[in-house]
């Protein structure tokens, strides 16, 4: 199903390199350079799928063209793009229910992700429910979640939770390792909450300077410091009415943390240079990578602002702990890098995927979607092979800080130690998931390879959700799954 993407944009450069991008994705696009042409084609043509606005045109703001569609149920949904923002353009984004911020300068990839959010729903990434999960939790996922794609028993029941709880307005903290798509969740709260029309706006508190975050948060007036030449709006004012994303709320400032409590607790913010508080209604979504619970021990947290924040707490699984999930985040990352690269590349070795499979991902998904975006761009065409894996995965992972030869390698003991009982679980599974693949998911035969009775493996696979009902993977519809590489996912 091709889309079409209204692109509104001044500056020659960008407006064309936008299009080329958009047009190698499989869009088609129409190119206006005024709010004046954009608003024609919205009132005479056939009405595009998305709207990408800039807001400071030679004619007017780019969401003065949105106006010229009076039934505002057959406005197309919209993105923003703006170097800044302001008091009128936030309120002016949502009244008409600006769907995305992106602040320049962005990356295209998160232009990507910001219409794939919005834009109807193509082959591509669709998930045919399985019979084993609720219609209700797939039917909630489908719409809300369609990047986080999966059946292991740990990140369906993350869907489970987020389905009971996003409708209501409390704050969630998500706690997981890097990588492991704090913003997709935070974004499946926003959407699916009262607040999914208003703006989503994400804040990554490791990324910004400690002098520049109270600034970037709650806004300046012009002249409130020196450089301040212009009057800015803070993140805050631009979420109202949505959602704000505090990513990595682990590392903001210790002072800036009182600020925040109290913002949170008035509903009020103060810019800077400021005496006239303004108020906000923002529903507050914060991740972190960290133990806030040590964190506050160590007295770089603040106790009240973590229960504050920790109303509802989100645990993601790592990679690692989706075992059965992998081969599905393969394919469905092939498919998107091939749109993305031009690439024609059709599936991955046994042998490679037995080697992925093996490996512990410390960097989860983020981390696979990098290897096998290199793989991919090395291959061009037909089967990612082993040769084309970075050596730490293709020699294996016990290779790498190993003595000895052989599976009963010593592995070495690391200066600052290691959890005894997560390396000894993470090596039984990737025995395991390696065992499984030799056999083509054969139990019976995986068990006699390990050593086990069958139904100890059993009941280490259920332990891990490995498996989605009593015979499901006996009946072979797991194998053909995984053969057939239908249920796609890209994230």
């Amino acid at each position: 199903m091709t889309t079409t993407v209204l692109v509104l944009e001044d500056e020659e450069l960008l407006l064309r390199g936008i299009e080329r991008h958009l047009q190698r994705r499989g869009h088609e696009v129409i190119a206006c350079s005024t709010v004046a042409e954009a608003a024609r084609v919205l009132r005479s043509g056939p009405m595009p799928d998305a709207v990408l606005v800039d807001l400071g045109l030679p004619d007017g703001c780019g969401l003065d063209a949105l106006s010229a569609v009076q039934d505002a149920e057959r406005r197309p949904p919209a993105i923003v793009m703006t170097a800044e923002a302001s008091v009128e353009t936030a309120l002016a984004a949502v009244r008409l229910q600006v769907s995305d911020y992106l602040l320049k300068p962005f990356a295209l990839d998160a232009l990507d992700a910001a219409l794939d959010r919005i834009l109807p729903r193509t082959s591509v990434g669709e998930l045919a429910a399985p019979p084993s999960i609720d219609p209700a939790l797939a039917a909630w996922r489908a719409r809300y979640a369609p990047q986080m794609l999966g059946e292991s028993k740990a990140l369906l029941s993350v869907f489970s939770m987020l389905q009971r709880v996003t409708a209501t307005d409390c704050p969630i903290l998500i706690h997981g390792e890097t990588g492991t798509g704090k913003e997709l969740v935070a974004r499946a709260v926003h959407a699916s909450s009262g607040r999914g029309a208003r703006p989503f706006v994400a804040v990554n508190c490791a990324a910004m300077p400690e002098a520049l975050m109270e600034s970037e948060l709650f806004g300046h007036s012009r002249g409130a410091y020196t450089g301040a030449a212009e009057k800015r709006v803070g993140r805050f004012v631009a979420a109202n009415g949505g959602t704000l994303f505090l990513d990595e709320i682990g590392e903001m400032p210790l002072a800036l943390q009182a600020k925040l409590l109290r913002a949170l607790q008035e509903k009020q913010v103060t810019p800077l240079g400021e005496n006239r508080a303004i108020d906000v209604d923002v529903r507050v979504v914060a991740a972190t990578h960290r133990n806030l619970d040590e964190l506050v021990a160590e007295g770089t947290f603040r106790e009240d602002l973590l229960y504050r924040l920790d109303v509802i707490r989100v645990e993601l699984p790592a990679l690692r702990e989706r075992g059965s999930d992998l081969p599905l985040l393969v394919r469905g990352l092939i498919t998107d890098i091939n749109q993305r690269r031009g690439a024609r590349v059709t599936d991955v070795e046994p042998a490679a995927m037995q080697r992925l499979m093996a490996y512990s991902w410390p960097g989860n998904v983020r981390q696979l979607q990098n290897v096998l975006e290199r793989a991919v761009l090395l291959r061009g065409e037909g089967m990612v092979g082993l040769d084309d894996l970075p050596a730490r995965i293709r020699d294996g992972e016990a290779q790498a800080g190993a003595t000895g030869d052989g599976p009963f390698a010593i592995p070495l003991l690391p200066e600052q130690g290691v959890d005894l009982r997560d390396a000894v679980e993470r090596f039984e599974s990737a025995l395991i998931r390696q065992a499984l693949m030799r056999t083509n998911w054969n139990k019976n035969r995986a068990a006699s390879i390990l050593r086990l009775n069958r139904t100890t493996l059993v009941e280490k696979l259920k332990k891990r959700g490995w498996l989605h009902g009593e015979n499901s993977v006996e009946q072979g519809a797991y194998e053909d799954d995984l053969a057939s590489g239908r249920r796609m996912a890209v994230g």
